[in-house]
């Protein structure tokens, strides 16, 4: 599981006096009633809306964090807009279910697996605010104050710190409110139970996490590590296709160029894009150079680019030609550590290797295939 180590003592955002007045207005509010639960009927109202936008909207939860609910762990409540608002400005709270807007999405993106936080009946992202610590929901315009990030928490499946691109403070509940219409704020990141929330969807969450640590890993290798804990003995994989299938309808043989697979022959069990980012292409990468280091072995093959991603086949006449690939890899556990100059944070990966040979377990191999019959390519 991943953990989490204990954080700078500094604040870097949010000063105490932020957080002073905040509390001042919370009470000054709750006096003059602008924070007060909502009415019974007013919220069932809201309720029953949201459940028909809801259902209206299910074909297009493609994907678990298109539709979720974010819930505290420290009060239990989900985060929420007050009072309903569909504005700008509005606060961001937390809020017994079913509240008023209590379902969001992550537009996530690709380049570094960062999100805004959207929420699914307003279309208003989660901001931040300058003149107060509370969080508030604003037009969606992808500017940086938009932007965060996930970081999983040790000790717990669903358990994440949300925390912000451009300063790494943590979506917090100010002061810990144990109430409906509680204020969410940004505060340095402590890892205490007001900075953890629940998504609903830990799997897809923790890749996220892991991608977005491994897209930093690649900008910054001193940022995280990889601790070798075992290596399994060489073992040839399943043959796999990695080309294109070509019918040579002629009456004589035909050398024919395949283009293979670019690949690496890397493959790893965590993560969603770190995956496809130690798979493809070239190895050499910051990722696959950080495992690199830790081995015991050189005989490391390099890829697709051994053949220049091309494999040459004598087709014969009225056969099918095509390439398939036989690799030799060692299957490798360890424990990464991202974020080393932060707040650093753990997690477990099974990593293939691939190998060019081995005196016991053979060799990778391309491998030239024809036949007058095509079934099955591998």
């Amino acid at each position: 599981m991943p953990s989490t180590s204990a954080p700078p003592a500094a604040p870097r955002r949010s000063a105490s006096w932020l957080r002073l007045l905040a509390a001042v207005l919370v009470t000054c509010c709750a006096a003059l009633g602008l924070t007060a639960a909502p009415a019974t009927a007013a919220r069932a109202e809201t309720a029953t809306a949201e459940t028909a936008t809801a259902r209206a909207g299910a074909a297009a939860c493609a994907t678990p964090q298109q539709c979720l609910t974010i819930t505290s762990l420290s009060n239990g409540r989900r985060l929420d807009v007050q009072n309903g608002s569909t504005g700008d400005g509005a606060y961001v709270v937390t809020n017994s279910a079913p509240g008023y807007h209590q379902s969001w999405r992550l537009n996530v993106d690709p380049a570094d697996s960062s999100f805004t936080i959207v929420n699914n009946t307003t279309g208003k992202c989660i901001d931040l605010a300058w003149f107060t610590p509370a969080l508030r929901q604003q037009t969606c315009a992808g500017q940086a104050s938009q932007r965060w990030f996930l970081q999983p928490v040790a000790g717990a499946e669903d358990s994440f710190m949300i925390r912000h691109q451009g300063d790494n403070t943590c979506l917090d509940l100010l002061l810990g409110g144990n109430y409906d219409d509680a204020w969410t704020d940004q505060y340095t990141c402590n890892g205490t139970v007001n900075q953890r929330w629940s998504t609903g969807f830990p799997v897809a969450a923790r890749n996220l996490a892991v991608d977005h640590a491994a897209k930093q890993c690649q900008k910054d290798v001193s940022s995280c590590s990889w601790a070798l804990k075992s290596e399994a003995p060489a073992a040839p994989l399943p043959k796999i296709c990695v080309s294109s299938v070509w019918f040579n309808n002629t009456s004589g043989n035909v050398q024919q160029a395949f283009s293979v697979t670019n690949m690496s022959g890397w493959s790893n069990s965590i993560g969603a894009d770190m995956g496809t980012q130690i798979s493809g292409g070239a190895p050499g990468g910051a990722l696959t150079a950080v495992v690199s280091s830790a081995l015991h072995y050189s005989n490391v093959w390099q890829g697709s680019t051994t053949v220049n991603n091309s494999v040459a086949v004598n087709v014969p006449p009225q056969q099918y030609g095509w390439v398939t690939l036989a690799e030799l890899a060692r299957k490798v556990t360890g424990t990464w550590t991202f974020d080393a100059h932060g707040l650093p944070w753990t997690a477990e990966d099974t990593i293939t290797v691939p190998l060019t040979s081995d005196p016991q377990a053979g060799a990778t191999l391309y491998i030239a295939n024809t036949s007058p019959t095509f079934t099955n390519c591998a």
